[in-house]
């Protein structure tokens, strides 16, 4: 999968949410369901800009990393979590630590 460096750090935010969900004992299927981009903006990916947010979520469609819904919320797709997963081979710790490299 190939996805701009934007995207990718979006993407890497959206799967480490979606750990933690399951970490808290969230069933799959609600781990895996996220609010439209102003939503998202708020609750997790302060800082960025809610167009850039959109603009990754499209990619990641595009990509059939997710299944987007017309208001723009969307559906974490298997194939996008099998290649989290064998990007993050140590899950939770291993994203958090990524994502701590690029975010001040």
């Amino acid at each position: 999968m190939e996805l701009t460096r934007d995207t990718d750090k979006i993407f890497c935010l959206i799967y480490e949410e979606y750990l933690t969900r399951r970490k808290l004992g969230l069933p799959k299927s609600q781990a895996k369901l996220f609010d439209s981009p102003a939503l998202l903006q708020k609750q997790f990916l302060q800082g960025m800009l809610e167009d850039d947010i959109s603009d990754a979520i499209l990619e990641l469609s595009h990509a059939k990393a997710i299944r987007m819904y017309y208001d723009r919320s969307f559906y974490l797709e298997d194939a996008g979590i099998i290649y989290m997963e064998n990007r993050f081979i140590n899950g939770l710790k291993e994203v958090t630590d990524f994502i701590s490299k690029f975010i001040p």
